[in-house]
């Protein structure tokens, strides 16, 4: 015989959950989402090592090919809200600039006192998107010997009339009164063929003493495998194609394609090697007016980042570095030509690698520390370069011992130069 069954529990009938509707769904996930970009952004952009720690973490597990097509996504939403925000504008500034009466007599006394090289004003290519001393240089006072001749000068240049905020601070230097050095990074360019005791990422101590200024070098060895060597230590084989910066036993410094320079090879104590270059005998390379992904864009040519790139003159006489914000590789090209390079390579790019720091005594008997950045939103440690070792390569200024007249036919005397040991 069956047992009956329990009476059924008496109460209030149960409400079911009401799920969210899909307006209330699709508005949460799009809170989350720019609550995540925003996270990513100042990450990227305000967390030293963040950005290109991501970068390659994501290339490692899913490939180059989509981390390219994720930065050219959000480069190009970031550039067109910029074009929105900024459309009515004044053009982007880096720096106060100098009453033209003053900067011109610092830059007269200087002269008189013992420079050798020094720029002359360029005209700004678009006017309507130029800057007050936009074309005009400034000396940029030396930290250590501040009553020394100036020997290195800024300016800023607007190379694109179609946006405002993309600007490129140019530092023009004096070849016959400053040296520049290579480094190699403890890490890159990656190479299997050197020892670690051979890339120490830092200035040899016995350079400290005259050291002004430091900045990036290229792009890493997995990006392009662009040529190095330096004294003696090939780290990457020279690229036929590839812009490379060259530096004699004497002095100079050249940029030029591989082929036109290779013959030279045995009296380089140093070569760094970059995609192909920007300007070569003041002519634009013909590819920077297509979609190309040889100058660090991601999936189009016209990829607008923070770029920064070292041109030389005519004369060999003055070397030029670029640091250029919003900028493609066509405008950085035509911003540096403008300001006088007659030869141009691209350097490293993205927000956390381009840097130009400036030095000046430690405190308490310290070496060199870096005090200022070329420009703001740098994010830099006072020990870099000098202190704390770079895992990237890196290039550095120091004064020469004596004034020399050096050109690309006529290099400085060989003793004039400090040999690997510094001394």
């Amino acid at each position: 015989m069956d047992k009956p069954s329990p009476p059924l529990a008496s109460g209030p009938p149960r409400r079911r959950r009401s799920r969210p509707r899909l307006p209330e769904r699709a508005l949460r996930c799009v809170a989350v989402c720019a609550i995540a970009v925003e996270a990513l952004w100042y990450g990227i952009h305000e967390v030293p090592g963040f950005g290109p720690a991501l970068a390659d973490g994501a290339r490692a597990v899913v490939g180059p090919a989509p981390v390219a097509w994720a930065e050219d996504v959000a480069y190009g939403v970031a550039d067109r809200l910029n074009q929105a925000i900024y459309r009515h504008a004044p053009p982007k500034t880096f720096w106060e600039p100098a009453p033209a009466a003053a900067a011109e007599a610092v830059r007269d006394e200087g002269l008189e006192a013992e420079s050798i090289s020094s720029p002359s004003p360029f005209e700004p290519p678009f006017r309507e998107v130029a800057a007050t001393g936009d074309g005009a240089w400034t000396p940029i006072p030396d930290a250590v010997r501040p009553g020394d001749a100036p020997v290195l000068w800024r300016s800023a240049v607007h190379p694109d009339p179609r946006r405002v905020f993309a600007a490129i601070a140019v530092v023009a230097i004096d070849l016959g009164r400053v040296d520049l050095r290579l480094v190699a990074g403890t890490k890159e360019p990656f190479s299997p063929d050197v020892p670690a005791e051979r890339r120490p990422g830092l200035v040899p101590e016995g350079h400290a003493g005259e050291l002004i200024a430091a900045f990036n070098g290229g792009f890493k060895a997995m990006h392009g495998h662009y040529g190095m060597m330096l004294d003696g230590d090939t780290f990457l084989p020279p690229r036929d194609r590839a812009c490379t910066i060259a530096l004699y036993r004497g002095g100079a410094v050249r940029i030029r394609t591989w082929p036109e320079l290779r013959a030279d090879e045995a009296r380089m104590t140093a070569y760094r090697q970059t995609p192909p270059c920007l300007v070569e005998q003041g002519e634009l390379h013909h590819a920077l007016y297509d979609s190309n992904r040889d100058w660090g864009a991601t999936v189009s040519g016209e990829t607008v980042i923070r770029r920064s790139a070292l041109g030389v003159d005519a004369t060999g006489k003055l070397l030029f570095y670029g640091l250029g914000e919003a900028v493609t590789a066509r405008t950085l090209a035509q911003g540096m030509k403008a300001a006088g390079a007659h030869d141009v390579a691209e350097l490293d790019v993205n927000h956390a690698y381009p840097r130009f720091l400036l030095y000046g005594r430690g405190e308490g008997g310290e070496g060199p520390r870096a005090r200022s950045a070329l420009i703001p939103d740098v994010q830099f440690k006072p020990e870099e370069y000098v202190a704390e070792p770079a895992p990237r390569d890196f290039f550095y200024l120091r004064r020469r011992r004596a004034a020399a007249t050096l050109g690309i036919a006529d290099p400085a005397p060989a003793d004039d130069v400090l040999g690997r040991d510094g001394r």
